[in-house]
């Protein structure tokens, strides 16, 4: 989802022959980041271990791909004539590829995660419930009424655009994903159900955003943003139709990709900005329903194929290099 959430996005910016399929896309595939943080939370919460231990297993752990994809991207830029300044003053600054900001989120979020774990294993289910309520009501829904009121969602975008790496608040906003995904995991889910809530989520996603855009005459992804409430909304019930899918022993193929997840997340931007574009993979048959698949597909399996590729050779193999791939 998140190599259809970034191809998509190409067309997205501009209106056209692709933009609507465009926005279709991305509406599906924007669930996939809070998923990413409701796994943690579904992980880590419920577990106990010492102090040490985790921030040996998880914290410490984030360090080496930030580094290493930071400079990846940091030698990539440079290589294209762009001037980087400091490698180290630039990573400290913030992402130096718009995707790796995620990793300085989650570096930020372990940091609270044995606060956060203490408290959601010690409260009962309606005091996390009400946690979740105040989260929603604060850090998603009050924010997007107010800026769609006041005519201000472009400061809202701006603001949750951005990545605060020193501001505490901003990786509050994200903690509340951590909490949803640990609850939802001790419920039991529901697939028609879950799948039912988020296909009306993202046709919600698609219809109020084509109206935000017609109405500011340009491609506004206002109702895209990660804590908008209907990306919280399909998050949450995709995420509870997955609880109710019967757990089970993964597939040899299944269990490849994700030992290659890290890899492909950090190398997937590489081949669809100079890859894809040069090679016309985003427009291969001329149909904007087709053409983003297609491009997907091709650009995960070439990652997946190249991470693969270099998780087999004995030294990548071996500790420390095989936590950043």
């Amino acid at each position: 989802m998140v190599v259809l959430l970034h191809v998509s996005s190409e067309s997205f910016v501009r209106f056209g022959a692709m933009w609507e399929a465009s926005n279709c896309y991305e509406s599906i595939s924007r669930a996939c980041v809070p998923i990413f943080f409701m796994i943690s939370g579904a992980t880590l919460l419920r577990k106990t271990e010492p102090l040490g231990t985790f921030l040996s297993k998880r914290v410490l752990r984030v360090i080496p791909p930030l580094v290493f994809w930071s400079t990846f991207y940091l030698w990539w830029l440079s290589f294209n004539g762009v001037n980087t300044g400091n490698w180290i003053r630039a990573m400290l600054a913030g992402p130096t590829m718009f995707h790796l900001w995620f990793f300085y989120v989650i570096f930020g979020i372990y940091l609270i995660v044995p606060a956060m774990r203490r408290f959601y294993q010690n409260a009962s289910q309606s005091e996390r419930l009400w946690l979740l309520a105040v989260w929603f009501l604060t850090a998603s829904l009050y924010p997007t009424l107010q800026a769609l009121f006041t005519g201000r969602e472009d400061d809202l975008i701006a603001r949750w655009g951005s990545v605060s790496v020193y501001d505490a608040s901003y990786y509050g906003m994200y903690a509340g994903f951590l909490v949803l995904g640990a609850y939802l995991a001790d419920l039991k889910g529901n697939i028609v159900s879950g799948l039912a809530l988020f296909a009306t989520s993202v046709l919600a996603t698609v219809l109020a955003t084509t109206w935000e855009s017609r109405i500011h005459g340009v491609p506004n992804p206002f109702f895209h943003l990660y804590l908008s409430p209907l990306v919280v909304i399909a998050a949450c019930s995709l995420f509870y139709a997955f609880m109710g899918m019967a757990a089970g022993k993964s597939p040899p193929l299944l269990s490849t990709i994700s030992g290659c997840t890290l890899g492909i997340y950090g190398l997937h931007p590489f081949l669809i900005d100079p890859l894809a574009k040069r090679f016309g993979l985003l427009q291969l048959t001329g149909s904007p329903l087709v053409d983003p698949i297609l491009a997907t597909v091709i650009i995960f399996c070439t990652a997946l194929a190249v991470v693969a590729l270099l998780r087999s050779i004995p030294l990548i193999r071996s500790r420390p290099l095989r936590v950043v791939i």
